[in-house]
């Protein structure tokens, strides 16, 4: 059993196709498709395109939400999954997002978040 309220994936994309990730209609489209790829339940979706270039967005899911910054002029994408549990499918969507995206690297790093014993030491619900 898992000691930890969440669990967070950071993604790294590297030598993508800045024409792809500096679109927002591509970044909404992709992010939702992956999001129904990894059996994630979507609540909202929130994308912001900045002048002159990149793309900022959210995707509010059920099981909690997925963070995406673009930065066409390096290639680059960075991606980050929080969720409540892990009973989605991580790796499958992370590599259909390196082939959307057409990136040449991806690096993964893993985190995680809300240390059960530490949260239960500072809980108001456990007052006597």
């Amino acid at each position: 059993m898992d000691n930890f309220l969440g669990f967070q994936t950071k993604v790294d994309f590297y030598g993508c196709d800045s024409e792809k990730i500096n679109s927002p209609e591509f970044i909404e489209k992709t992010l939702l498709s992956a999001a129904t790829l990894m059996n994630l339940s979507v609540v909202q979706s929130t994308i912001h395109e900045f002048s002159p270039i990149g793309i900022s967005g959210v995707l509010v899911i059920e099981e909690s939400h997925i963070a995406i910054h673009t930065w066409p002029e390096y290639n680059y994408v960075a991606i980050d999954f929080f969720t409540c549990n892990k009973s989605y499918l991580l790796k499958e969507g992370i590599l259909w997002l390196k082939e959307q995206f057409s990136a040449l690297k991806i690096e993964i790093k893993n985190d995680n978040r809300g240390n059960l014993e530490i949260t239960k030491q500072y809980s108001h619900t456990n007052e006597n």
